[in-house]
């Protein structure tokens, strides 16, 4: 297992974007989560919306964290 949180943004037209990444820090602020992964590129699903840029364009909603668990290779 790893840790891991999602991070939920909004996008500059009002819908929710949710991703996910690995991050060994136990605890993360917005503050550091915006510096580490503040230049991931992100898109918006949203009906008719089509906004694409970086997370920090982006407004920082709700950090959770979990476990990332790997499914073993058979």
């Amino acid at each position: 297992m790893n840790n891991a949180y999602r991070f939920v943004l909004e996008c500059p037209n009002g819908h929710n974007i949710n991703f996910q990444r690995k991050c060994t820090k136990n605890s993360l602020s917005e503050t550091e989560a915006m510096a580490i992964f503040g230049h991931e590129e992100v898109s918006c699903q949203g009906v008719k919306c089509g906004w694409h840029g970086k997370a920090l364009k982006a407004r920082l909603l709700r950090i959770l964290p979990f476990n990332w668990i790997l499914s073993p290779l058979t």
